[in-house]
């Protein structure tokens, strides 16, 4: 009785152990991190530039010698004449808008805490936007002078801008970047202004008045975009940026008239602004462990 008793204890031992040999064994948690935005990354962007202007042009009185505001002969005006600053007031203001690509690059670094991203960029972009503004007037009288009528022509360009920014953003989907941006912005703005008086005997815009400017421009910026990590080194962005540049003030001097000249010059006052709107793709070094605790994927 006792041999049949340790026989059957034995065969139900071995068939445990065959038993728990077959069971598959579960594999071991494989701690999966989280994706972090800090670090530094470099990028290419792309888009859309849009520029308003708004001219304030006309003629002013330059008195190299003190305060005298009358002037014998010259142009015309006889001596005893009322003041030449009665003849000051033709002048106009106007406003035009432009548009057309930008491209460029850009390079900037960013820490993460929680869901909270902080950092800097620096780009720098060719822009094609220009604008030109030709236009014809009548004669106007004003006391004791005649101003005959005339065709004036107005060109801005902007050639390039660059900007400087602090981003302030919210990862709250991980992956998804949300953030605002304001900063510095220069860019290289080139304008001048041709004035040409009787076009039926001048047909050909022979200017009696020419003046230029070109000046790279500080200004500020301000704008916001979005993010996405479309991958765990590569994101792609959407981006809207509003640029003002101020004011340019110049001066065209009066080129000849029957072999004399004059004191007096047409001013030009231009006020740029610029709307930007790109894409762009980053190559994303991460500097940095992730930022929330692992999970595992089984």
């Amino acid at each position: 009785m006792k041999r049949i008793l340790l026989a059957s204890v034995a065969a139900l031992g071995l068939a445990g152990t065959a038993s728990a040999a077959d069971l598959a064994v579960r594999a071991a948690p494989v701690p999966v991190p989280l994706f972090t935005w800090t670090g530094c990354y470099l990028g290419i962007n792309g888009g859309w530039i849009g520029q308003d202007t708004s001219y304030t042009t006309g003629k002013q009185l330059l008195y190299p010698y003190g305060d005298n505001n009358t002037v014998a002969g010259g142009d015309g005006v006889p001596a005893g004449a009322a003041p030449l600053s009665s003849y000051a007031a033709v002048s106009h203001s106007y406003s035009s808008s432009q548009s057309g690509g930008t491209i460029g690059g850009q390079f900037g670094c960013q820490y993460q805490w929680g869901w909270f991203v902080l950092g800097g960029e620096w780009d720098a972009n060719w822009a094609g936007v220009k604008d030109d503004n030709f236009a014809s007037y009548n004669a106007v009288v004003t006391p004791g002078f005649t101003w005959y009528p005339r065709q004036e022509l107005t060109h801005t360009q902007l050639d390039w801008f660059t900007t400087a920014r602090v981003r302030v953003g919210a990862a709250w989907w991980d992956r998804v970047l949300v953030y605002a941006t304001g900063g510095l912005a220069m860019a290289s703005v080139d304008s001048y202004t041709q004035v040409a008086f009787n076009p039926g005997n001048n047909p050909f815009f022979i200017p009696q008045y020419f003046g230029a400017y070109r000046e790279s421009r500080i200004g500020w910026t301000v704008g916001g975009g979005i993010e996405w990590a479309f991958a765990q080194n590569w994101t792609a962005k959407a981006e809207f940026l509003y640029i003002d540049l101020g004011s340019d003030d110049y001066v065209s001097p009066r080129t000849s008239f029957n072999g004399t000249t004059d004191t007096r010059v047409w001013a030009s006052s231009v006020d740029t602004q610029a709307y930007v709107a790109r894409v762009g793709i980053n190559y994303l070094f991460h500097l940095g462990p992730a930022v929330a605790p692992v999970v595992a994927r089984y």
